[in-house]
């Protein structure tokens, strides 16, 4: 039984009380999906950071720029430079915890849908396999695709469920915010108003329109007919309370520590603190980034260079590092450390700085300074 037809039985009987509230005036609440806005970040974040690594190839041993370097960082395929691919690539592997790229044409392209065929000896294969508009014919059997996985558990699946218990509660903690600083009031309605034949039409459109508009209104008066009174609520139980933000926000911050957790990313990062950036981003890099381009680079090297190839030196590497952003001026006194030292050569430093190669004789040598001895020739 709804309000009205609650009120409706009640009818001529005395004098009625309504409590009005202006929750109770608006159409709908409004309910807040915290574990998606979370989510969404954290993966955003992800995809993001892993679309700047540079997918360095190699040829037997020695950095080398061909067609497959060229292939991921700058055109996988017509329709999307290496950045957008590479942030659609992460983002559906993220969130669908897997993620089929097939090769068609020379082209690599994210598929959008597929059904994987399982076996336990013989080679899995795919059909169904669909990308925006195109369906393709026929099925991709394991070796000539690249398929990536995170893990047996769907980590989505799993924090949407976790996440239902929290969204419960922050919209609770919403509501009883909400309530505490609504406007409350008694409309009083004697017999004679409410045995008029058109009584049932002009309360609905009191309760419906008029108090609406007197509600949401900064300044405004409200008509009322004769046999209506109407009597705001005041005190204490109109007033926002600290406590109930503090609910909100604690709740809110607990969400976001869930969804990291899960993503094995800092906390602090996906909330936005700036504390300890550098610290920060170093434990995102190692935890978070660095585990899932191990597993991309695996089965690129795998699938599109094989065992031969891999074993004379001819590989892929992703490197991260092109993610931190790097001051000159702060790490001089790394830079001429290192290369005093004989570890990097001076082209080398330049280009792990972001700048190019000079690619001259004596840049591309190894220089050590005469500080550097060897433990034998100290008597």
């Amino acid at each position: 039984m709804n309000f009205l037809n609650w009120m409706a039985s009640f009818l001529g009987v005395g004098e009625t009380k309504v409590n009005v509230t202006q929750k109770e005036i608006s159409s709908q609440a409004v309910q807040l999906q915290i574990e998606a806005f979370a989510i969404i970040s954290a993966i955003n974040l992800i995809a993001s950071a892993v679309s700047k690594c540079e997918f360095k190839t190699y040829s037997k041993g020695a950095e080398f720029k061909g067609e497959e370097y060229y292939t991921w960082n700058i055109e996988p395929n017509k329709n999307q430079n290496s950045s957008q691919f590479i942030q659609k690539f992460m983002t559906t592997l993220l969130y669908e915890n897997e993620c089929l790229i097939i090769e068609v044409n020379g082209q690599l392209v994210i598929a959008d849908s597929f059904y994987q065929n399982e076996f336990a000896v013989v080679e899995n294969y795919f059909d169904s396999v669909t990308s925006g508009t195109m369906s393709f014919k026929g099925t991709f059997k394991m070796s000539d695709v690249l398929y990536f996985k995170l893990g047996d558990s769907d980590i989505r699946a799993l924090l949407s469920n976790l996440m239902q218990g929290y969204n419960n509660l922050l919209n609770m903690s919403i509501n009883k915010y909400k309530r505490s600083g609504g406007r409350k009031g008694i409309l009083d309605i004697d017999t004679a108003a409410s045995n008029n034949e058109k009584f049932q039409t002009k309360f609905e459109d009191l309760m419906n329109n008029k108090f609406k508009r007197y509600f949401e209104a900064e300044n405004a008066v409200l008509p009322l007919e004769k046999g209506y009174k109407y009597n705001e609520q005041t005190g204490e139980g109109g007033k926002k309370s600290a406590s109930e933000i503090a609910d909100i926000t604690v709740m809110t911050k607990e969400i976001f520590d869930r969804v990291s957790q899960a993503f094995k990313m800092p906390p602090a990062l996906l909330r936005g603190d700036i504390a300890d950036v550098s610290k920060i981003t170093d434990n995102f890099l190692t935890f978070c980034i660095d585990p899932p381009l191990d597993m991309i680079a695996e089965e690129i090297i795998r699938k599109r260079y094989g065992k031969v190839a891999y074993l004379a030196g001819n590989y892929l590497k992703i490197d991260s590092t092109c993610i931190k952003h790097v001051d000159l001026f702060s790490i001089s006194e790394a830079f001429d450390k290192l290369i005093a030292s004989g570890g990097y050569s001076i082209d080398e430093l330049r280009v792990k700085a972001g700048d190019v190669p000079l690619n001259t004789e004596w840049s591309k040598k190894h220089w050590i300074t005469k500080n550097y001895q060897g433990i034998e020739t100290i008597g």
